[in-house]
């Protein structure tokens, strides 16, 4: 069953999203997390939760939340004719979840909301290295549209 979830299931909601991250570990140094993390990561978590024109959906089943994703409305810029933009911020399903019809489900329900709240287009970022996801995102209608690169600098100034 899909739930609209709201800050107070941050404790539901933070076991989905820190195995997101740990996923994401081995794919890209931007993805790594500083030691003792849990607790930033959580009060991160809570923060985008709370964001104005973001809406976070969770898949429950007998008491367990077995996915989410997060959607939000963000304006692009006016002079483009798509400019109300639907961005998929993240998306996690259980891995001894998957391929059960989750995660369309939770993306068929942030599409609607997405719509509903006047997006004309919908973008997210999928890492290269997870070819699942690519796949999965490839079946749902997406593509390519642009390059996202990364170039880390050896020492910040800050």
């Amino acid at each position: 069953m899909i739930v609209e979830a709201t800050p107070d299931d941050i404790d539901e909601l933070f076991p989905l999203w820190l195995e997101l991250m740990q996923q994401h570990q081995n794919y890209h140094k931007i993805f790594k997390c500083k030691p003792n993390h849990q607790q930033a990561l959580k009060t991160e978590l809570l923060s985008r939760i709370k964001e104005k024109g973001t809406q976070v959906f969770a898949y429950e089943q007998n008491g367990e939340w077995l996915g989410m994703i997060i959607c939000q409305i963000r304006k692009t810029i006016v002079g483009f004719e798509l400019s109300r933009k639907g961005y998929i911020a993240e998306t996690i399903v259980r891995s001894t979840q998957r391929g059960r019809g989750i995660g369309k489900d939770l993306f068929e329900a942030a599409s609607n909301w997405l719509q509903d709240n006047g997006a004309d287009h919908i973008e997210l970022q999928v890492s290269v290295k997870n070819q699942a996801a690519l796949s999965f995102w490839q079946q749902q209608g997406f593509a390519p549209a642009t390059q996202h690169l990364v170039l880390i600098l050896d020492k910040p100034k800050v």
